[in-house]
C-alpha cells in the first residue's frame, strides 16, 4: 500500500509518496475524490464509479506548458513539450485537486426526459398534413 508523507515548509507543501514494499500490490486512487480506482474513464485513468465518465482537463505543468495525458506500457503519463515526460503522480501534484466535470452528465440527463405532449382530436390534421 503506498503511503504519503505531507512536508509543510514555509510556504511551499510537499507530499512525498513512498513506494510500495515487497509483496504489496499497487494500489491506484481516483484523482478526483482520493477513493479506490476499480475502473478506467475514458482517458484511461482509473477512477472510482462514480466518476467513470469524467475526464482530466487543462493540467499545467511547472514551466506555464499544458500537460498531455498519454498511456504508455505501465499506465497513464503526462507529456509537456519543454520538460518532457512527467509521472502521472507528480503531474496530479503540481496542480490544485481536481474537479469532476460533471457538465456532460446533466447535459444528458436533461434530454432524455420525455416530454407530455396534448393533442385534441381537431389537431390531429395538423400534424399528419
Amino acid at each position: 500500500m503506498q503511503t504519503q508523507i505531507i512536508i509543510n515548509e514555509t510556504y511551499n507543501k510537499y507530499i512525498m509518496n513512498i513506494p510500495k514494499q515487497y509483496g504489496q500490490s499497487k494500489v491506484e486512487n481516483c484523482p478526483f475524490c482520493g477513493k479506490r480506482g476499480i475502473i478506467k474513464n475514458g482517458q484511461g485513468v482509473p477512477v472510482c464509479q462514480t466518476h467513470k465518465n469524467s475526464e482530466i482537463l487543462d493540467l499545467k505543468c511547472v514551466c506555464g506548458e499544458y500537460l498531455d495525458l498519454k498511456q504508455g506500457k505501465y499506465g497513464p503519463y503526462f507529456s509537456c513539450m519543454n520538460c518532457g515526460n512527467i509521472n502521472f503522480n507528480k503531474g496530479l501534484a503540481m496542480n490544485p485537486p481536481i474537479k469532476a466535470n460533471d457538465s456532460y452528465k446533466e447535459e444528458n440527463e436533461e434530454k432524455s426526459t420525455p416530454k407530455e405532449i396534448t393533442v385534441r382530436s381537431d389537431q390531429i390534421d395538423a400534424l399528419y398534413g
